[in-house]
């Protein structure tokens, strides 16, 4: 594994969100255009154009909010570290990848709260890491649905994000191979077998861990843990 490979596999996640991001633009940009003509049929400074016109502003600035975090997490760079809160950076990724990640009846639940406090790495890289584990856990609960859950705490300096999700669990015979480079049981042209091995790469090069996972209850928890 390398930088290459992060960056190959930052391609073809943020590739398969595409459709997703359009749907969502789509979504905004059809009330734009619902309340422009309603404002353009009433006109004049009417109660009801005003509201009109604040609906039309509201999807405007959500539109640019989709479109400015894709631009920014996409994008490849020589790793950083920069202060940022835990908080804003899942904000950001999810403006574009909640419709992908609730698809096939998932339930996707933020954390309740966070830890105060600042944390400092590479936000895009976190991301990366983190919406790879995202959706390999929403990739398990593909066939009946279900709940992915997102924990953010803070111990002893260190940042832990744990996501929980509620499938099958991993079989005993895959789980001494799932950092693999390449392994999957999943067939389709998504399932690459490069996502747990680029967080675990990532945690690695930000002097952090990943472990993986499976739960007495059933599913399986991944927890990343970050120093800073």
């Amino acid at each position: 594994m390398d930088r290459n490979r992060v960056e190959q596999f930052r391609f073809a996640l943020f590739g398969r969100m595409v459709m997703g991001v359009a749907h969502e633009v789509d979504n905004h940009l059809s009330v734009i255009l619902g309340f422009a003509e309603l404002a353009q049929i009433t006109g004049g400074e009417s109660k009801k154009t005003m509201d009109n016109m604040g609906k039309i502003l509201s999807s405007g600035e959500r539109i640019n909010r989709i479109v400015r975090h894709f631009s920014f997490y996409v994008r490849s760079h020589a790793p950083v570290r920069e202060p940022f809160r835990p908080s804003e950076m899942v904000g950001e990724f999810l403006t574009f990848s909640r419709y992908d990640l609730g698809r096939n009846n998932v339930t996707f639940a933020l954390p309740e709260s966070y830890p105060a406090g600042i944390m400092n790495g590479d936000r895009r890289d976190i991301a990366l890491a983190l919406l790879a584990l995202l959706f390999n856990g929403a990739e398990a609960m593909a066939d009946k649905g279900g709940n992915l859950r997102l924990g953010v705490s803070k111990d002893d300096g260190s940042w832990e994000f744990a996501v929980t999700d509620g499938g099958a669990g991993i079989s005993p015979g895959m789980l001494s191979r799932i950092f693999e480079e390449g392994f999957t049981s999943k067939d389709g042209p998504y399932h690459t077998g490069m996502g747990l091995p680029v967080a675990l790469y990532m945690a690695k090069e930000m002097g952090g861990a990943l472990s993986v996972g499976n739960l007495p209850e059933g599913g399986c928890r991944a927890v990343l843990r970050i120093p800073g």
